[in-house]
C-alpha cells in the first residue's frame, strides 16, 4: 500500500508569523479494544522505541491503562515521559489487524499525533520512506 506524507504548516520561531511546510509520515490507523475502537492519525517514526498515544484513547477505549506496565520513554533532548504499556489491536486500511502494545500517556499534548514506533509496529510489516517523492510503501 502506498500512502502520502501530510503537510503541516509550522511557524519555524515563535518570533515571526511567517510560516512553513513541512512534511511527515502520518497515517490514519485505527486502534480496536475489545468492542471498541476509535481513528487515529500516528507518525511512523524509525526512532522511537514504542507505539505511543494519547491516555484519552485509552480512557475512549475503555481501557483501564494505568494497570498496564508502567514505561520511562525519553524523547528529545532526553525529557522523560511517563505512560503504560497496553495490549491493543491496530488495523491499517488494507491489512489484517494486528495485536501490539501501546504507552499510553498523559504528558503527550492532547492534540498531538500517535506514534508508531519498533515495538509493536516495525515488526509487522516492510516500510519504505521516499521523501522526494512525498509517499511511503507499506508491505
Amino acid at each position: 500500500m502506498k500512502l502520502r506524507y501530510k503537510p503541516l504548516e509550522v511557524e519555524p520561531s515563535k518570533s515571526t508569523s511567517r510560516k512553513i511546510t513541512i512534511w511527515r509520515p502520518i497515517i490514519p490507523v485505527i486502534l480496536i479494544y475489545k468492542k471498541g475502537m476509535v481513528g487515529y492519525e500516528a507518525l511512523i517514526d524509525s526512532g522511537a522505541d514504542f507505539n505511543v498515544f494519547h491516555s484519552e484513547i485509552a480512557q475512549i477505549l475503555d481501557i483501564d491503562y494505568k494497570r498496564g506496565k508502567k514505561r520511562q520513554i525519553f524523547g528529545l533532548g532526553n525529557q522523560e515521559i511517563n505512560g503504560y504499556e497496553c495490549d491493543v489491536e491496530i488495523k491499517l486500511q488494507g491489512f489484517p489487524k494486528f495485536e501490539s502494545s501501546v504507552v499510553f500517556s498523559n504528558q503527550i499534548p492532547p492534540h498531538s499525533f500517535g506514534v508508531l514506533g519498533n515495538k509493536g509496529f516495525f515488526g509487522h510489516f516492510e516500510i519504505k520512506f521516499d521523501y522526494a517523492l512525498r509517499s511511503i510503501e507499506i508491505n
